[in-house]
């Protein structure tokens, strides 16, 4: 199995490759009433430049909180995925974007590293650890609430 590190700083040398697979994913077709549907609601993600990191801002929030999947089998370290989150309520935590780099998704080359499911498990997890969530909202495929359980 890849070795893949989730991080929530992506160094701006990455940018490039970000605005790839964010604003030009050949796999958005997939999801795009969804991803349309988010867009309208809370405006077009924007890359932002913070010192020598990369984060997200969304017009309806400000800087949202973003989850890095770096492939770390991959000589440089590729990014593989990411996902765009944002606590919206005080016990809620809603799932705004996830772009996984084609190689990576279903039936790419490298869709053995389940960079979509393990990216979603570490913000299942995240969820988990921050005081009051207890409610985590996901846009795929189409909207859908899961309740958390504390982590214990």
């Amino acid at each position: 199995m890849r070795t893949l590190r989730f991080s929530s700083m992506l160094p701006v040398a990455y940018r490039d490759e970000l605005e790839r697979i964010v604003f030009f994913n050949p796999e958005q077709g997939r999801v795009t009433a969804s991803l349309l549907d988010s867009v309208r609601r809370y405006g077009v993600p924007s890359i932002v430049e913070d010192g020598s990191l990369l984060r997200f801002r969304v017009p309806a929030f400000g800087t949202i909180q973003s989850l890095f999947a770096l492939d770390e089998s991959e000589q440089p370290v590729r990014l593989a995925g990411v996902v765009m989150f944002v606590r919206e309520t005080a016990d809620t935590m809603r799932l705004l974007h996830v772009a996984i780099h084609e190689d990576y998704a279903g039936g790419g080359d490298r869709a053995d590293a389940w960079v979509t499911p393990r990216l979603m498990a570490a913000v299942w997890s995240a969820c988990r650890r921050t005081r009051g969530i207890t409610t985590l909202r996901l846009p795929y495929p189409r909207e859908a609430q899961v309740r958390l359980q504390p982590a214990g």
